[in-house]
């Protein structure tokens, strides 16, 4: 519950796979409600018919819908568990089938007086009985320091011991093989205790505080495991706040002064309370009912409010903006880097550490991350005037810059070649399946085999988490002739497929490189591809099992009414006929990596769509699809043993790959590297760390087997070796 919850209020997350469908929307919606410029209780009920249809399940209002929605509704309201007490929230939700019934048909009405009057209670007795504790926090200063020292004194006792939890452990591994952003957002965004650290933007975005194994604990693990339920009494309420603080002030700590680190903390733990304290209930309760009656129907169907930035913008190729990107700080945001060639970095008026605390004299002190990008965010052309705490004079400046147009390419697509026997493999990572991004492969790819021909790609989708349905199809089809390559199923069981038919491709042998959080459009090329035998999908485990579909409509296009919605309304099944949910896409190769953390998974969160499977796709394509299909297989299934062989030879001799994968070791790393920024001033902030190419044992291994493939690569698919052509046969074929 708490993770579904989590991943549709911050929504980033799982970044899915969206189709802008303006048309439908006005279509399915334009007579059925009149226009406003807000949310009501008539205007939302009005939707609730309209929502049931479009959504893949054809869920109704049933007393167990109802009730998973109080549910919801309970967790918009208070999703860190710091203002309800277990007791009180179970008398809320615990209803009988005759009572939800009649919720159910007064809210399908426009009655939402139980919501209203949920709402006014909880701003009236949950947190205006916390209005001392919030509103003199400077007081739990030191019991927060005592905390954080608790928690430093049970890591040194673990690391002593040696007594690790076996799932932390699993979490450790996960994240030195390239994926440290996307794991620690999840983990934040599962036990609700740090999401707020987290950016909804591409641009200007919060950088997570890069940790390395020795970063959690035991503690860490049993906290986090213990905010998935609500306190039983209101010492416990009380201690675990003092403890969310701690943890807040210890992670702010690796790039803030302590003093700033206290007063950020302090400003995370008061966040909810002081937009509670303030809200107007009439406005809030038909908002906050539309998001928990989204979220009760599947994971990934959201009500995106006039706040929030809109979910499509966060997948496009470019934007307006001053190109930097930031984290939170006490006072606004603090730049953690420059973006090349945007107008901050060449205006050279800003730099690292840089402290911006108004946007056009508009303070930013207290404003969550989000919020301070889409202030800075704007058209392009216009002028933004920034206020900021210079870091190397300690003086205060008024900086404008013009916001230009940012391309996030270089940003989402990295392009690195490594040497292997057996000729160039180019390493190809995609961070997101935002617009375009199948053309920057291309282009990306011909740059680099006209350069230098290339023996093998590998394709890196670890921790990728989706984005463009259209974009995966083109992706999936840069390394195939043509054919089908995902089929869509609706509510009513009617599937359609998608197939790529541009003849365009590259016949390199193929590694897909993918993890635990390689999700949606990572699963659809990974599952295509691997279905063809085109493609050796190689990983540590399954990937994490989203297989649905979600349409993104504004609201404001047809209704006037604020916001947009993200609603599930297809399941897709890869060519050869099964879907990617909940199961995934396994590898063909296994090597070291994360291992399987179930709670991370798809079919861990609250009614997830089940698994299907429909008949395959490639058995009634076209013979010269079919023919091409059975010799990359046939291929495929003589090769693949050797392949696993060969990698395991070479990483039982590997002490470097184990070095890196050896919790105990990475840990001691991560002690020294702390040590040393203790030594510092505590008032001083740490100095930013100058970029590097981090190792990468995982992707080394992936291109020496990409290599491997392009020893027994058929002779009549040229390889780099030979032929490093690309292949684009006449339109006619």
């Amino acid at each position: 519950m708490r993770k579904q919850v989590a991943i549709q209020r911050f929504g980033w997350q799982f970044a899915s796979v969206v189709i802008l469908l303006a048309g439908m929307f006005a279509a399915t919606f334009a007579t059925s409600t009149r226009a406003a410029d807000k949310l009501t209780p008539e205007n939302v009920a009005n939707l609730i018919p309209q929502l049931f249809r479009l959504h893949l399940s054809q869920h109704e209002m049933t007393p167990e819908f109802t009730k998973r929605m109080i549910k919801q509704y309970l967790q918009e309201l208070d999703p860190f568990n710091r203002f309800y007490l277990k007791s009180e929230a179970d008398e809320i939700i615990n209803k009988s089938d005759e009572e939800l019934a009649k919720i159910a048909e007064a809210a399908k009405n426009g009655d939402f007086s139980l919501f209203h009057s949920i709402l006014e209670n909880f701003i009236k007795v949950q947190v205006a009985r916390d209005k001392d504790f919030y509103e003199h926090l400077d007081r739990q200063a030191d019991e927060i320091k005592k905390e954080a020292e608790k928690l430093d004194a049970v890591k040194k006792v673990a690391d002593a011991t040696n007594k690790i939890d076996e799932k932390m452990i699993d979490k450790k591994a996960e994240k030195v093989v390239g994926t440290e952003i996307k794991k620690e957002e999840i983990k934040k965004e599962e036990n609700k205790e740090a999401a707020k650290k987290e950016p909804d933007s591409a641009d200007h975005e919060a950088k997570p505080e890069d940790k390395t194994a020795g970063d959690e604990d035991e503690e860490d693990a049993a906290e986090a495991k213990k905010a998935l339920i609500r306190p039983a009494t209101h010492e416990e309420r009380i201690s675990r706040i003092i403890k969310s603080a701690a943890w807040y002030f210890r992670s702010n700590k690796t790039y803030l002064s302590e003093q700033e680190s206290m007063k950020l903390a302090l400003n995370n733990i008061a966040e909810e309370y002081t937009k509670w304290a303030k809200v107007d209930v009439d406005t809030e309760t038909p908002k906050v009912f539309l998001k928990a009656f989204m979220a009760a129907m599947d994971p990934h169907t959201v009500y995106f409010d006039e706040d929030q930035e809109s979910f499509g913008d966060q997948l496009k190729a470019s934007f307006a903006g001053i190109g930097v990107k930031i984290r939170p700080c006490p006072m606004g945001a603090q730049v953690e880097e420059l973006i090349e060639g945007g107008p901050a970095e060449k205006s050279g008026q800003l730099a690292q550490q840089d402290q911006i605390i108004a946007v056009d004299g508009v303070s930013l002190a207290g404003l969550p991350i989000n919020k301070i990008v889409m202030k800075i965010k704007g058209e392009k052309g216009t002028d933004v005037r920034l206020t900021v705490a210079k870091k190397a004079t300690k003086a205060t400046e008024v900086v404008t810059l013009k916001r230009a147009e940012i391309q996030l390419a270089k940003e989402r697509v990295k392009f690195k070649r490594i040497e292997t026997p057996q000729g160039s493999i180019g390493l190809l990572s995609v961070q997101s399946f935002y617009q375009d991004v199948s053309k920057e492969v291309k282009e990306r790819l011909q740059e680099a085999i006209k350069e230098k021909p290339l023996a093998g790609i590998v394709l890196d989708l670890r921790a990728n988490q989706g984005g463009y349905l259209d974009e995966a199809v083109n992706l999936a089809g840069l390394f195939i002739e043509t054919g089908p390559i995902v089929g869509e199923r609706n509510g009513a069981g009617f599937v359609e497929w998608r197939p790529d038919r541009d003849p365009f491709y590259f016949p390199q042998p193929l590694v897909i490189l993918t993890s635990q959080l390689s999700a949606s459009a990572s699963e659809i090329v990974a599952g295509a591809l691997k279905d063809y035998g085109r493609a050796v999908i190689v990983g540590s485990t399954q990937t994490f099992g989203k297989g649905t579909v979600q349409r993104v409509i504004p609201l404001g296009n047809t209704l006037n009414l604020p916001g947009e919605i993200k609603i599930t309304t297809h399941q897709y099944f890869v060519a050869g006929g099964e879907s990617t949910q909940l199961n995934g896409v396994t590898p063909d190769v296994v090597i070291p990596g994360g291992k399987l953390i179930d709670d991370l998974l798809e079919k861990a969160s609250d009614n997830p769509v089940p698994f299907r499977k429909i008949d395959s796709a490639i058995d009634t394509a076209a013979d010269s699809t079919r023919k091409e299909a059975a010799r990359w297989q046939d291929w495929k299934k003589n090769t693949v043993a050797m392949l696993q062989e060969n990698s395991k030879k070479r990483l039982e001799h590997n002490q470097k790959y184990k070095d890196f994968f050896d919790v105990k070791k990475r840990k001691e790393k991560y002690e020294a590297e702390l040590a040393a920024k203790k030594k510092l001033n505590p008032d001083e902030a740490p100095a930013p760390e100058k970029k590097k190419d981090e190792e990468d044992p995982q992707a080394d291994e992936a291109a020496l087997i990409a290599a491997d493939m392009a020893t027994t690569w058929p002779d009549d698919k040229p390889a780099a070796a030979s032929n490093n052509k690309v292949v684009e046969e006449p339109a006619t074929k």
